[in-house]
């Protein structure tokens, strides 16, 4: 039984992140996944998460927020496939706050389905992008 997981996030432009980790937490378009050394192999979508990891030395979690993509897991790698990545230090709290505070106002302001979609799905990305920042 290993007892590391082989994190990789890939774009089009190539590795954005890598990281040997003892565990990692995604949310995916149908739940939650945690993933332990020795997972059940797996494809699914992924879209506006953060993505929270262990290192097998520390007691923190660490984490950044994707966009959209696919998750895989194989072998004891995890693989994201996205088209952006977002680390804490490059996340604004106070905007995110004024942000999603905005959106909402929006989707409870819609009158339409599609706008409610748009302002629902800025909510999720925004939240997601919170939970970077509040995992320390």
């Amino acid at each position: 039984m290993s007892e590391i997981v082989h994190l990789s996030v890939i774009s089009h432009d190539g590795e954005l992140f890598t990281e040997k980790v003892s565990f990692v937490k995604v949310f995916t378009d149908t739940g939650e996944v945690g993933i332990y050394p020795d997972h059940t192999s797996m494809v699914t979508t992924i879209r506006h998460t953060d993505v929270v990891y262990e290192l097998s030395n520390q007691e923190k979690s660490h984490s950044f927020y994707v966009s959209e993509g696919l998750l895989s897991i194989s072998n004891n790698r995890v693989v994201i496939l996205t088209d952006a990545l977002i680390l804490r230090d490059d996340l604004d709290q106070k905007q995110l706050i004024e942000s999603l505070n905005n959106a909402k106002q929006l989707y409870t302001k819609s009158t339409s389905s599609s706008d409610r979609i748009i302002q629902r799905d800025k909510i999720i990305m925004e939240e997601a992008k919170l939970r970077v920042i509040e995992n320390l």
